[in-house]
């Protein structure tokens, strides 16, 4: 560039003849040879920030969702881990706790501001690096409108626990099946490694009331941590604490700060920092007042000095500062500070008339707080507005991979006090907020998360359901476990799922998809969980076809028609055997067992050449399916030879020890108990047992459920040994799952129902009263469980 206008010069030897030339020229002539500092800055600096974060994070290295969400956590706690002035036996009680042999969580209580979220942030943070080999899960109850969700926090708990240790079981798709399995996902992380899980403020718990619902009762925690497990809890007075000492679980207090305390925090914060020094009368103004013993009221003052620059005006506010008597009160001064800071005609910055209200309000109705880029958007300033204003709050928010949100419930609560105070007010800021997504030019994975959210909140049903026909964000959203609970979620905000279908296949049909196959098996499965079972059907017979038709020709086998010499010539492509064996399913649960049974036989027909371990399974799956169909049929006889060829082909690939060989084992023994066969199910059920306590150990829950069969065969046979099975399995399940289970209400019913029939009046009333009170929790009055057990039980009480 410099050779085409005569500037050259030798690097290292400037010339200045040259150098003022260049200047002169760019000075006098800026029209013409402006574009240079434009291809400087624009475009070549442009390119070099590219390359370099192309570098730093290539394609393919996004962050997952379940991993968002671990990093907004972590963030949340090193927010919180900078100034930390805290007493020393805190962390003490809270070791030797963990260090014990204890069964129940340990609960720090205090009031609100008391410090218990930093405390447990720098604890996690210390244990973090010392347990370099254990397992430490934290979650920051309310930290975004998300993480209030208790059952959100056990997926999100079970999830991380199925990626850490590797374990194939699924996690549960339904809310209830979720916190019936729960303490085995316990028990499984805590066989494995030192298991430890922190959970904070336990108060905000929220299921979407607003209320204290039977969330705060705590009973989806286990009374009793299986070995291996700690748990670290906190939360303020209320019905969470209440739940906490009804339990008998131990707890401890954070006390408010003294004034030593509150002199090192001061120093740390402002000095240590900031570089900002304090006046000795100043500082005693701070220390002295007693609301400032409350660690959040004191970090919110001291973040109000940081920011403040008149140091001879600094006295007088103090004292305006320090007669807020909470910090609630307290934060309401500071948006009024914002507000007349960058708001008022004599602001230093362009004015705008709700900058700071509009900022907050958008980070209040969000589901998981803003962007600076949407910030700035969205108000419509340019960087020297929104730089200062971002630096003025910035103490008081989290940065959560680049999302913003409140760093703590206080700020929220001001600004709902403030800006929000009526259900109208809300209704208007989420409608805003959801004008804005709906602006975007692009459905991208923040739209797709933020837009639904919104529109579900200001009850915008039509909008949502036009926002949830778009196939791009289903797209998006069905790509993971939390996106398709948030579809079925929405989809149940607007009635039922009748409509499910016609949308989603009128918007397939008038949209062009880049990846249609995909898609189209997406909704496939969307379907089948829905239990809209004629539209699943449909779509997996139109992408059999399709299928089929692009496999034909690379993946065909010849198969031999029965009774004739015709042959056809039939796709065996593992994508084309999977769609039949999922239109098999489906047929099954439409009860169209004759359409079901066709579907595995020709599924099994084509899988003549297995050379991979892969292939092998597959079949298995498919003679897995075809028996149970057949079984259905009523036709035992070939049902049990299907499954065997499919125990066969298990142990082939997997060995004689896989759960996926004893659940096929434990199908034959329910067969052959269906039957009659006493004596043949029992023999299989104990096989099952062996093969389950040599993979998972005697007190798994697996096992319990293998004893209560064997115990119904011994019930059968009218022998006193199926109580002490019964019994045993119930005490497994208990030490497992606590009371509130259905497995063991389903355990607790077999063994009334025994001790009924053996005259045992009372203990039988004990035990179905207790399962009758399980079924009616987690089942509803009208389940037919729920009725046999009340009639058993008004039949004990009729022979009492």
């Amino acid at each position: 560039m410099g050779d085409r206008f005569g500037w050259s010069q030798q690097e290292g030897s400037p010339d200045e003849v040259l150098n003022n030339s260049f200047d002169y020229a760019m000075q006098n002539f800026p029209h013409q040879l402006g574009w240079l500092d434009q291809h400087r800055y624009g475009v070549s600096v442009t390119q070099d920030l590219v390359k370099l974060l192309d570098e730093d994070f290539p394609l393919g290295t996004e962050l997952t969702a379940l991993e968002q969400e671990r990093e907004a956590h972590k963030a949340f706690a090193d927010a919180r881990c900078r100034v930390y002035i805290g007493r020393e036996q805190y962390f003490d009680e809270i070791n030797e706790f963990m260090d014990g042999t204890h069964h129940t969580p340990l609960v720090i209580l205090g009031e609100s501001g008391g410090g218990k979220s930093a405390l447990v942030a720098n604890w996690f943070s210390r244990v973090e690096q010392k347990e370099t080999d254990a397992f430490v899960f934290v979650h920051f109850i309310g930290s975004s409108a998300e993480s209030a969700s208790y059952h959100k926090v056990i997926r999100r708990l079970c999830e991380e626990i199925k990626l850490h240790f590797g374990f194939s079981q699924l996690v549960a798709s339904s809310d209830s099946d979720l916190i019936r399995d729960f303490p085995l996902w316990l028990k499984m992380a805590g066989s494995q490694s030192k298991t430890i899980i922190v959970m904070d403020a336990l108060n905000q718990l929220d299921d979407g009331t607003g209320t204290e619902g039977s969330e705060h009762d705590l009973l989806w925690i286990p009374r009793v941590l299986p070995p291996g497990v700690s748990m670290l809890l906190s939360t303020l007075p209320g019905r969470a604490m209440e739940a906490v000492k009804s339990a008998g679980w131990r707890s401890m207090k954070v006390h408010p700060l003294n004034e030593t305390e509150k002199q090192e925090i001061v120093t740390g914060f402002l000095e240590g920092i900031y570089g900002k020094t304090l006046s000795s009368d100043q500082k005693a103004m701070i220390v002295g007042a007693e609301q400032t013993n409350n660690p959040l009221y004191l970090c919110g003052l001291l973040d109000e000095v940081r920011v403040f620059g008149s140091f001879r005006e600094l006295t007088s506010k103090l004292a305006e500062y320090l007669s807020a008597a909470t910090p609630g009160e307290l934060f309401a001064k500071i948006l009024a500070r914002l507000e007349n800071d960058f708001e008022e005609t004599r602001s230093v910055f362009s004015p705008r008339t709700g900058l700071v209200q509009d900022m907050m309000k958008a980070i209040w109705a969000s589901r998981r707080g803003m962007s600076e880029s949407e910030l700035l958007r969205l108000l419509n300033v340019p960087n020297v507005v929104w730089s200062p204003l971002y630096l003025s709050i910035v103490e008081n928010l989290v940065n959560r991979n680049g999302i913003l949100n409140f760093f703590h419930d206080h700020l929220r609560k001001a600004v709902e006090l403030r800006y929000l105070s009526t259900p109208e007010k809300k209704k208007t800021a989420y409608e805003n907020l959801a004008d804005f997504f709906l602006a975007s030019n692009e459905m991208d994975d923040r739209v797709a998360d933020e837009l639904p959210f919104l529109l579900s909140r200001c009850a915008n049903f039509t909008r949502l359901k036009s926002t949830l026909s778009d196939l791009c964000l289903f797209s998006r959203l069905i790509k993971t476990e939390e996106g398709k609970f948030d579809l079925i979620k929405y989809w149940q905000m607007l009635g039922d799922f009748s409509e499910v279908e016609n949308v989603y296949l009128n918007a397939l049909e008038h949209e062009a998809h880049e990846n249609v196959t995909e898609l189209q098996k997406s909704l496939a499965e969307f379907f089948t969980e829905l239990g809209l079972l004629s539209a699943a059907r449909s779509m997996l017979e139109r992408l059999l076809v399709s299928l089929e038709d692009l496999h034909k020709h690379d993946h065909s086998v010849v198969i031999r028609e029965a009774g004739s010499q015709k042959r056809r010539y039939r796709c065996n492509h593992p994508d084309v055997i999977d769609i039949m064996r999922q239109l098999g399913t489906v047929c099954e649960k439409q009860v169209d067992l004759g359409g079901a049974k066709k579907l595995y036989q020709e599924a099994i027909s084509r899988q003549l050449h297995l050379n991979s371990a892969a292939q092998k399974l597959q079949l298995a799956e498919c003679l897995l399916g075809y028996a149970t169909t057949l079984y259905l049929l009523d036709d035992m006889k070939e049902s049990r030879k299907v499954l065997k060829r499919a125990e066969e082909l298990a142990v082939k690939v997997l060995g004689g020890r896989h759960h996926y060989v004893s659940a096929i084992i434990n199908r034959l023994g329910q067969m052959s108990y269906k039957q009659g066969r006493l004596d043949e199910s029992l023999g299989l059920f104990v096989r099952d047992l062996n093969l389950t306590r040599n993979e998972v150990g005697s007190s798994h829950p697996r096992s319990a459920a293998v004893l209560n069969d064997i115990a119904l065969v011994y019930d059968d046979k009218n022998s006193d040994f199926a109580r002490d099975l019964y019994e045993a399995s119930l005490a497994i399940l208990l030490e497992t799952y606590g009371n509130g289970h259905l497995d063991v209400a389903v355990i607790r019913y077999n063994l009334g129902a025994f001790y009924l029939a053996t005259n045992c009046f009372l203990r039988a009333k004990f035990q179905l009263n207790e399962a009758l009170k399980i079924f009616e929790t987690f089942l509803g009055s009208d389940h037919v469980e729920t009725l046999e057990a009340k009639a058993a039980l008004a039949e004990c009480q009729d022979m009492i």
